[in-house]
Parts: structure tokens; C-alpha cells; sequence
């Protein structure tokens, strides 16, 4: 990693000013419930491979073996300070770019509008500059600080633009614009489907079917992994059904697996076939020395009182299984902090015998996304945008998981 981060600032000085002046690097003092994630989030940085390399090799006397911060200490940030000089941010900074000030200009005022930064930068004669601006194209400057090691290989390697006809029309054209997850191959499961609709709610109406919503789900899941670069078998699969906006979502038993097999109805056939093909795959891919994981949704069902917040199962003795499961858990509720202040956040992680978790070779874990049949869930179910948060959350979770190891 040293050597990483040596290269890199290496061929961050430019001859320019923003590279070559005697900067000084933005601090924050580690705060209750504060992690690399919710940090870089409260400070309008992408949490990509580049920001989390910074923090954990610039603070790594202040992180704990799990890297989590200790109350108190104080982190450096990948955003550096220069000085105003009173005229503009582009002779402040010695570049000719308007658009790329204009960028500059307005994450400062961002910040400046959240009480993050104490003032204006006009005021206090101090301009924030993050040393990477995720998928900046427009200028040679951005292109200077977010140059990575051999990144223009990475991006050769990765085919940027993607069909997925089971995305259904609107969403089927997918644009890779990130390589976090480029070293991972994911097998995702819908649970039921076909003859069997799973647990079933009831609202205004309208039969709300497990398989359906966890499929929706799933194919969300899906399309954000592959932006951020991954290999995706979709397990579950209904040519007819892409991902739906609508909230009361069509039932139907069109679903059939990845094999074109129809689904069987018996349980134990029907979670076998699914091993069967989860675990060939896996063996094919092996020479492609990716990590591999399977990933299990389901709406959960229990009585109608009782709410459930998003929860985790992993494989029983497995540590990198329950290090998923943990990165994935930390992640919503860092999610639930940010968008909704003092709501709480009550989901837990747990290991089970099921049947997956213990046939499936990759790291596999088993999520539950609510109780469709509780009222105030059913909101988190149905409304399409919460569905995709839980899909962006998802996978915000696996890139972390992925920085962390």
C-alpha cells in the first residue's frame, strides 16, 4: 500500500499550483458512531477504492484492527486546503479550467451551506480541494487527480456499456462507470418464485407476493453491481418482468432459473437445483481468482404487528461470511442515520443452518428486506425509490466489505 500511495502523489506533482503548493490536508475529529464510510459521506466524498486508501494509510496509527475509529482522534481527509488569494479560485490555483472552478467553487459552497465548513471560502481565504472527483472526465485537471495506478488497463479490461434484457426496456442499457467491484462475481438469489409466491401481504386490495418484491429487489441489486464493475448471475429470471416502478407489483408464476429449468415446487427440489447451479458456476469461475459471493433476498413474514427493520443471516462458522454480513448491516444503518435522524436502525446479524448458507461454496449470506405484512414495512417494500435505496445500500455495503479487507 505504501508504495500505492508513494506513486500517486508522484503524479500528483504537477507543475501546476493545486500540486505543487505547501498545502494542508482537512482533519476531523472522530465523533460517536463515526466510521471511514460516514465520514467521507458528511464530507461529500465518494466512498471509492482511491478516498478509503487515503484514510486508512494516512491514519493507520488512529484505526483499530476492524479499522474503526477511536473517539476523540483526529483523521486526516482527502481534501486539501489552499490559499484564496482573494481574486478567483482559478488564480488561487494557477488553472485555466472555468468549468473545473465552477466544480470547486460549489463543493466548497456545499459544504459551507451543511456547517461543515465554518465559512465561506471568500472569508476565510480557504479553498477545500478533494484530491479525487469520482468519474470526473471533463479537464485535464481532474484527470491529474484521479489518475490510479494503470487505471486506463483497468478501464480497457471492463466493457463500459451493458445490455440486460431481464432489466426490462427502461432500465436494460447499463453504464459501468466505477471498477470498485471489478474483482467480483456475484450469484444472486430471489427467493421463490414460480409456483411457490412465498409469504403474502395485503394492502388496499392488493396481494403484495414475496417473490415478486424481492425480485425487483434483486434485479436493482443486480444492474447497481454491475455500474460498479461486477460479474452478475442472476439465479431468479422472468423475461416478462423487469424492474417495475409501480408499487402494487403484477403477481405471476412466470419465473423460472438461470438454467431455463422451470422452478420446481417442492422446497428441497427447488433450493437443490439452485445449489446445484450456484456451485458450478463457482467451480468454473475459480481460475478467474475473483471473490465470489451468493446473496439470498427475501421479504420476511411474521405477525402483522410487528415490524422488522433489514436483517442478515450468514454461513455458520464462517468469518468472511460474518464480516459480510457485519459490513453489510453497518453500512444500512449508517444509511438510516443519514437519511432519516433518530429513526433508529434495529437489524441484526445471525447465523443459520439454512440450506443455502450451508450448501453454497461462495461466501453466501441471507438477507431479509421487511415484514410484507406489516403496514409501516410495506412502505419500504412498495415505493420503487425505496426499493432502489435498498439495492444502492446493498451494494455501498459490498464496496465497503471490499475496501475493508
Amino acid at each position: 500500500m505504501k508504495k500505492v500511495v508513494i506513486i500517486i502523489f508522484i503524479l500528483l506533482l504537477s507543475s501546476i499550483k493545486i500540486y505543487s503548493d505547501n498545502a494542508r490536508y482537512v482533519t476531523h475529529k472522530a465523533k460517536k458512531g463515526d466510521g471511514i464510510t460516514t465520514i467521507l459521506v458528511k464530507y461529500n466524498l465518494q466512498v471509492n477504492k482511491f478516498n478509503v486508501d487515503f484514510f486508512k494509510e494516512n491514519n493507520k496509527t488512529n484505526l483499530n484492527s476492524d479499522f474503526g475509529l477511536y473517539i476523540g482522534k483526529e483523521y486526516f481527509l482527502p481534501i486539501r486546503i489552499f490559499k484564496y488569494d482573494g481574486k478567483s479560485i482559478r488564480s488561487s490555483l494557477e488553472i485555466n479550467d472555468l468549468e473545473f472552478a465552477k466544480k470547486i467553487q460549489s463543493y466548497n459552497m456545499n459544504l459551507f451551506r451543511k456547517k461543515i465548513k465554518n465559512s465561506d471560502y471568500k472569508i476565510d481565504q480557504e479553498i477545500w480541494l478533494p484530491l479525487s472527483f469520482d468519474n470526473e472526465k471533463s479537464n485535464e485537471n481532474s484527470e491529474k487527480i484521479t489518475n490510479k495506478i494503470d487505471n486506463k488497463k483497468i478501464k480497457e479490461n471492463i466493457p463500459r456499456n451493458i445490455v440486460e434484457p431481464l432489466f426490462g426496456e427502461k432500465y436494460k442499457n447499463v453504464t459501468v462507470s466505477s471498477n470498485s467491484l471489478s474483482n467480483c462475481i456475484f450469484y444472486l438469489i430471489s427467493g421463490h418464485g414460480g409456483p411457490d409466491p412465498g409469504a403474502i401481504g395485503y394492502k388496499d386490495g392488493n396481494e403484495l407476493h414475496e417473490d415478486e418484491y424481492a425480485y425487483d429487489v434483486t434485479l436493482r441489486f443486480a444492474r447497481k453491481l454491475m455500474e460498479n464493475g461486477a460479474e452478475v448471475y442472476i439465479i431468479v429470471q422472468d423475461e416478462n418482468d423487469g424492474i417495475r416502478d409501480e408499487k402494487y407489483l403484477n403477481n405471476s408464476s412466470n419465473e423460472y432459473h438461470i438454467n431455463k429449468k422451470p422452478i420446481p415446487l417442492i422446497q428441497k427440489d427447488r433450493l437443490s437445483e439452485r445449489i446445484i447451479i450456484i456451485n458450478d458456476l463457482y467451480n468454473q469461475n475459480k481460475s478467474k481468482n475473483k471473490k465470489q459471493y451468493c446473496v439470498e433476498i427475501h421479504v420476511d413474514s411474521r405477525y402483522t404487528g410487528q415490524k422488522v427493520d433489514i436483517f442478515f443471516y450468514y454461513q455458520n462458522a464462517n468469518s468472511e461470511g460474518k464480516k459480510l454480513a457485519n459490513a453489510l448491516m453497518t453500512t444500512i444503518k449508517e444509511k438510516y442515520d443519514k437519511a432519516q435522524p433518530g429513526r433508529g436502525y434495529q437489524g441484526s446479524v445471525s447465523q443459520r443452518g439454512l440450506y443455502t448458507l450451508r450448501k453454497a461454496l461462495p461466501t453466501t449470506v441471507f438477507i431479509e428486506i421487511g415484514n410484507i405484512q406489516n403496514p409501516r414495512d410495506q412502505i419500504r417494500i412498495i415505493e420503487s425509490n425505496n426499493r432502489q435505496a435498498i439495492a444502492n445500500w446493498l451494494c455501498d455495503g459490498f464496496i465497503y466489505n471490499s475496501m475493508g479487507k
